[in-house]
């Protein structure tokens, strides 16, 4: 297959690349640590083609889309955002995404995986809903800005005035391309996403790095990602995980009506816990946990990794994970495996400080 124009204009300047969730990133461009550093402390542009976006319209997009989403998405107005679940009846998460707001449609932007699950699940709910679906797939291409210094990136591409609030959205044009750019809370401090349409994104992605704007590859990303406490669809959360278990907070509204799911968060709410939970974990030496990779408090298995990477900042190997409530406090011990005692991690609150 022939090498598309976005994928020949990033090698050219050094990537390497990187198949994640069968789509092709590049994984860094020679030297991932200050890839690394400049999201931390300043600002860099990511490939992201495994998000795309699901358009929700006609005259009953938004009462349908508020009997299925966990999040308040009739209180948006245009221009505004709020990141969402869809759950199944149990409470377990189909898929999650930011719903963003526009004059006629709904926008819900997530990894290409959650995108597809959602857009399964919910089409079988439409009945007599004056509402249409349509995943644009390759129509447009995402890209994430940033670090601390994202909006003053912008600004040197002639966007000085940005979306306010999270998941603040509208239309910019950059360079010679029309640009949505979305304020996104996290990972780090946050920054953009910006979307771009897929015929144009070799020639935007090529005008932000002439301007000066650092490249970064997925592996800096993914760095900055797991330090943040950002679940990742299909790794940290899926179809097994109940709601709860996840940092989701900002995605559940306990105020709206009802919701495909809403009795279980309600119930599991009143209980005061869930069983296990998605923490932060910090090994207490040099030795990379691997993906999957069991957790125990003495004989008992009291839970999984799910996500890992080495922390240049904290110079040691981090991970998510799922561990049971009764070990979740920071600073709890957990060692890597039934039979390796020696190697051991230590639950720390997320994000990582």
């Amino acid at each position: 297959m022939p090498e598309s124009a976005l994928y020949a204009a990033a090698r050219a300047r050094g990537a390497t690349f990187l198949e994640i969730d069968g789509f092709t990133v590049a994984g860094d461009f020679g030297d991932a640590e200050a890839e690394y550093r400049a999201l931390r402390v300043d600002a860099a542009l990511v490939d992201l083609p495994f998000r795309q976006r699901l358009r929700a319209t006609g005259v009953d997009r938004v009462p349908f889309l508020q009997g299925m989403l966990s999040n308040d998405v009739a209180a948006l107005g245009a221009g505004e955002g709020c990141a969402a679940l869809l759950l199944t009846e149990q409470g377990k998460v189909v898929a999650d995404f930011a719903v963003l707001a526009l004059e006629d449609a709904l926008l819900l932007d997530g990894l290409a995986s959650a995108v597809a699950a959602a857009t399964a699940a919910l089409e079988r709910f439409i009945v007599a809903d004056d509402v249409e679906l349509a995943p644009l797939g390759a129509t447009d291409h995402a890209f994430g800005l940033y670090g601390p210094g994202a909006a003053a990136a912008l600004a040197t591409l002639g966007v000085p005035a940005l979306p306010d609030g999270d998941f603040g959205h509208g239309p910019y044009r950059v360079g010679d391309v029309e640009t949505r750019i979305v304020r996104v809370p996290e990972p780090g401090a946050g920054g953009f996403h910006c979307l771009v349409p897929a015929s144009s994104a070799a020639q935007w992605w090529v005008h932000c790095i002439d301007a000066g704007i650092t490249a970064a590859g997925h592996r800096a990303f993914d760095v900055l990602r797991i330090e943040s406490g950002v679940p990742w669809y299909g790794h940290d959360v899926g179809p097994d995980t109940i709601a709860l278990e996840a940092p989701y907070e900002r995605a559940i509204s306990f105020r709206k009506g009802c919701y495909l799911g809403q009795e279980v968060m309600e119930r599991v709410t009143a209980r005061g816990h869930v069983n296990r939970k998605l923490v932060g974990l910090e090994a207490t030496d040099r030795k990379v946990p691997a993906t999957g990779a069991r957790l125990f408090a003495g004989d008992r298995d009291v839970g999984w990794i799910t996500s890992v990477c080495w922390s240049w900042r904290l110079q040691r190997s981090i991970a998510l994970g799922y561990v049971r409530r009764e070990h979740v406090a920071p600073g709890t011990t957990l060692a890597l495996g039934a039979a390796d005692t020696t190697a051991t991690l230590t639950v720390r609150p997320l994000p990582f400080a």
